[in-house]
């Protein structure tokens, strides 16, 4: 049955933000929280392809984050990026000094985020996560970045021995553009034992019509506290991708 319903929803990037305080999941807010005096710290780096046809375009971002069990339903979150940008994402009046492959890496932005698990026990589980971003000056004065508040409502249901589904609902601002995504994940483990290596995937979308895919493997290293977590997302129409690989590690 869990075979089935992986195939299933594998039949069914560049607009969408990345949420790298995910506790279970790469790119979807999970309902799991870290409990109280628990610390996960987490590592990502992300390669992305915004349009195939213009490697001007690629861009990629190393993120460490640390998270912090304030109380065993209310976690903090913070992580930075940094990150290198192709010329092509420069804003016009500077493109000139840094033609023809765009500045150096530089530290981009940094985020705070709050969540909390508002049940427990529930048929569907409820949490809710308020989100921050400041970009950092280099990234004001070269990508013209903004401020970014975003909100997400998340429902969670556990199902089987480890197995999972969860929806996010998130609304929020970027500078003066109205954020309103929506995230789909399921995951279930894929080997005899539920606490080794498990599959899932993750659809993310948008209400204008955007969306995309990401297929990802989630599996302890030696221990139920280091996970390593990898995958591929791919654009509606295949023009954009990306490439994620997380290390987290709870202690």
């Amino acid at each position: 049955m869990k075979k089935v319903l992986l195939i299933f929803l594998l039949a069914v990037i560049p607009y969408f933000c990345f949420s790298h305080h995910a506790m279970e999941y790469i790119e979807i807010e999970s309902y799991s929280t870290a409990r109280k005096g628990e610390f996960v710290f987490h590592l990502h780096y992300d390669y992305m392809v915004d349009d195939k046809d213009n490697p001007n375009l690629d861009h990629w971002e190393f993120t460490p984050g640390i998270s912090y069990g304030i109380t065993d339903r209310l976690m903090f979150d913070f992580h930075t990026h940094f990150s290198k940008f192709g010329i092509d994402h420069i804003v016009e009046d500077k493109k000139s000094s840094y033609e023809p492959f765009g500045p150096s890496p530089f530290m981009e932005a940094g985020a705070v985020s709050l969540q909390y698990r508002f049940t427990e026990g529930w048929f569907i589980n409820i949490a809710g996560v308020l989100t921050y971003e400041f970009p950092y000056q280099r990234s004001r004065e070269l990508l013209d970045g903004k401020e970014v508040y975003e909100g997400t409502l998340i429902l969670a249901k556990d199902f089987g021995i480890h197995s999972n589904v969860t929806l996010n609902l998130t609304y929020g601002k970027d500078g003066e553009e109205e954020i309103k995504e929506w995230g789909f994940g399921v995951k279930t483990p894929v080997s005899c034992d539920p606490h080794g290596i498990a599959a899932g995937i993750e659809i993310i979308g948008d209400f204008d019509g955007n969306w995309s895919v990401l297929p990802g493997v989630y599996t302890p290293l030696g221990a139920e506290n280091i996970i390593f977590k990898t995958g591929l997302e791919f654009g509606k129409n295949l023009d954009n991708m990306r490439a994620n690989v997380t290390l987290m590690y709870r202690f």
